[in-house]
C-alpha cells in the first residue's frame, strides 16, 4: 500500500512538472517599471529637444509627462500601474501632430528600447501594442 502511495504521488507531481507554465507578461518581459520609466524618460528627453519636434512640448510638465506615459506603458504592457492621463485622441487633439513627428518619436522609441537591451520579441510585440493610436496622435 504504501508503494502504491508512493507511486500515485510520483504520478502527480509528474504531472504537475509537464503542466505548462503561464508566460511572463509583456511587463515583465520588458523588465518591469524600472525599463519602462528609463525608455519614457529617455525617448521625451531626446523629443522634447529634437528641432522637428520640440514644439509640441513647450510649456509641458515634463516630469508630469514622464510618470504619465511610463504608467501608460506599463498598463499596456500588463502591469498593475495605474494611468490618470487621458486618452490619446483627447490629449493630443490640439497639437496638430503630424505624421513626420510621429515616426521620429516612434524612431527614437525603437532606438532607445534597443539601447536598453530589450528583445526583438518584446520590442515589436510592444511597437504593435501602440502603432494602432497612431491614428489618435496624427491630426494634421
Amino acid at each position: 500500500m504504501r508503494s502504491f502511495v508512493i507511486a500515485m504521488l510520483v504520478l502527480l507531481c509528474a504531472g504537475c512538472a509537464l503542466q505548462p507554465k503561464p508566460e511572463a507578461s509583456l511587463f515583465q518581459r520588458i523588465g518591469g517599471l524600472p525599463i519602462l520609466s528609463r525608455i519614457s524618460n529617455q525617448t521625451l528627453d531626446i523629443v522634447s529637444k529634437d528641432p522637428r519636434t520640440k514644439r509640441s512640448f513647450e510649456d509641458v510638465k515634463m516630469k508630469t509627462l514622464k510618470e504619465s506615459l511610463t504608467n501608460f506603458l506599463c498598463i499596456k504592457t500588463g502591469g498593475d500601474c495605474v494611468y490618470e492621463g487621458e486618452t490619446m485622441k483627447k490629449s493630443h487633439a490640439d497639437l496638430h501632430i503630424t505624421t513626420a513627428e510621429f515616426e521620429l518619436l516612434v524612431d527614437v522609441l525603437r532606438e532607445r528600447i534597443d539601447a536598453n537591451g530589450i528583445g526583438t520579441r518584446e520590442k515589436n510585440e510592444l511597437l504593435r501594442i501602440l502603432a494602432p493610436m497612431k491614428h489618435d496622435v496624427v491630426t494634421n
